[in-house]
């Protein structure tokens, strides 16, 4: 890299050797306002490549062995051939709206991909996304936790003493979860005096629950009763076994 100097009076920038700095141990005059100044201690770096070619240039006059004649000059560069600061480039019109298209694409992309979990956090929002899912023809699929869904209680018993084979399963079921979810399937199973499969059946949301009442999701914190009823069809049970399943 040159070695470059700066006058401390008019601030303009020399360009130096170091048989010049040597010179009078580094006392220079500056060119332009005649001030004697030390090179050494003005001494800055500078990268080649920002150096325009030079307008002027004056050869080193070698000084008096005096110290009231020091005839020093040098190379002079104005600060203004000095590109320290390049233009920076101007954006294109076309590459912002290119990119705010790519931006709209990926937040379409990130709220299609996360519905259900938008849906759950933001209620105030519920209403646009179904506006969304009809227009993009998908749907809003609840949670299915599982382990966070219990049977409080069930019981299976036959409806009336003049047809045996006809039984009634009540159960209520629980959302331990703070959001909603989907409603799940009741799986029954009936078992004979040694615990052994007799036959199974599954019962969805719409089996199980009250026809009058419309309900799509199971709320968080809250119960559902089920009822729902059963044909044995002559299986002689003496047992039976309930879990809750999402088919």
């Amino acid at each position: 890299m040159p070695l470059v100097t700066q006058c401390p009076g008019c601030h303009a920038v020399f360009r130096l050797t170091g048989i010049q700095l040597h010179t009078h141990n580094g006392e220079v005059r500056c060119g332009q306002c005649k001030q004697i100044f030390n090179g050494f201690a003005a001494l800055i770096t500078v990268p080649e490549m920002v150096i325009q070619p030079a307008a002027v240039s004056t050869s080193l006059e070698q000084p008096d062995s005096s110290a009231a004649a020091l005839p020093a000059a040098t190379s002079v560069f104005p600060a203004d051939h000095f590109d320290t600061n390049p233009p920076a480039h101007k954006l294109s019109r076309w590459w912002l709206v290119s990119n705010t298209l790519l931006l709209v694409l990926l937040s379409g992309q990130f709220v299609h991909a996360y519905r259900t979990e938008i849906f759950i956090a933001f209620p105030a929002l519920q209403s646009a996304l179904n506006h969304y899912c009809n227009l993009m023809r998908c749907e809003i699929n609840m949670p299915r936790h599982l382990h966070l869904l219990s049977l409080e209680s069930s019981d299976l018993r036959v409806s009336s003493t003049t047809d045996p084979d006809v039984v009634t399963l009540t159960a209520i079921i629980r959302n331990h979860a703070p959001f909603p979810q989907e409603l799940p399937a009741l799986l029954l199973t009936l078992t004979d005096a040694e615990e052994k499969l007799l036959a199974s059946r599954v019962f969805t949301a719409k089996d199980y629950l009250d026809s009058a009442v419309e309900q799509s999701v199971f709320a968080g914190g809250s119960e559902v009763q089920a009822r729902c009823f059963l044909n044995t069809g002559g299986v002689n049970a003496e047992g039976y076994k309930l879990e809750l399943i999402y088919p």
